[in-house]
């Protein structure tokens, strides 16, 4: 296929104004690739502070989860002295009673052996 003269000299007036703009897209596109050259260590540096900071909310969580353990097992010991509180407490209140009614007996007793002690005749001849 042979071209005429009018297709040449249409081809060679477009390639003159398709290459300068071409030749201008390819230098901006390289120019944003050099610049987005430039921010690849800041990104790196950006997620490597992002995996420090993941880094310390994981041991962070994990020591939450340790206090959490630790407090489930603070929860049950008080549990079972809660429990064992309310189960002494009737029996605790019982021995109290009755340690009352027995120091009560006692004190009795202690005032009626020293009723005998004291000499009757001593006691009639005291004023009222």
């Amino acid at each position: 296929m042979e071209l005429s003269p009018e297709v040449a000299v249409v081809m060679f007036a477009a390639s003159n104004v398709v290459v300068p703009v071409l030749n201008g897209l390819f230098s901006r596109r390289q120019a944003k690739h050099e610049a987005a050259v430039d921010q690849v260590p800041l990104l790196l540096q950006q997620v490597a502070n992002v995996a420090a900071d993941v880094k310390d909310i994981k041991a962070d969580l994990r020591r939450v989860g340790e206090h959490e353990s630790a407090l489930k097992l603070v929860d049950l010991r008080l549990k079972g002295v809660e429990t064992w509180q309310s189960e002494a407490r009737p029996q605790l209140e019982r021995a109290v009673r009755e340690s009352h009614l027995l120091m009560g007996e006692r004190n009795a007793r202690q005032l009626q052996q020293s009723a005998n002690l004291v000499d009757p005749q001593k006691v009639a001849r005291s004023p009222p």
